[in-house]
């Protein structure tokens, strides 16, 4: 997450003084990015806290879905960053070199997300296993009891 963290505090130190607040959406392209993101995050710590305190193996696996729906979103904005740079340049309304300095961190963010990806899947497929098997010691191999648990689940 500190990647975010520095991608926002280098671009809002790049943007320049004269800007004015008509020129809207470009100026505020990556500080809204950054901050869903940020957030995006933090609401998945929550779940993860919550899916393994429970044992929920379909939220563990419905985690990692979420995990590949931030690396897309990361991949995706990358351009629009560029554009929203591009465009505040040709304004001369930030640091030409902002681009140069984000550039890593914002190719290192999806590479970042889609190891940590990979990852979590192979580790929610151990939790699938271990949870699986301390789900059958309580409900042992009654069918009905199997069912009620995975419709409660």
């Amino acid at each position: 997450m500190h990647e975010y963290s520095y991608a926002f505090g280098k671009f809002q130190l790049g943007l320049k003084d004269s800007l004015d607040a008509d020129s809207g959406s470009p100026s505020h392209t990556i500080p809204t990015f950054l901050a869903l993101y940020i957030f995006g995050f933090l609401y998945q710590l929550l779940l993860v806290y919550d899916a393994l305190r429970l044992k929920n193996t379909i939220q563990v696996i419905g985690l990692c879905i979420y995990n590949v729906g931030l690396l897309i979103y990361a991949a995706v904005q990358m351009d629009q960053i560029q554009q929203a740079v591009e465009f505040l340049t040709s304004k001369n309304d930030i640091d030409p070199e902002v681009w140069d300095a984000e550039r890593p961190y914002l190719i290192a963010i999806p590479c970042v997300i889609g190891l940590g990806t990979v990852l979590m899947a192979v580790i929610a497929w151990k939790l699938y296993d271990e949870f699986a098997w301390t789900i059958y010691k309580h409900i042992s191999a009654d069918l009905r009891m199997k069912r009620r648990y995975l419709t409660f689940q």
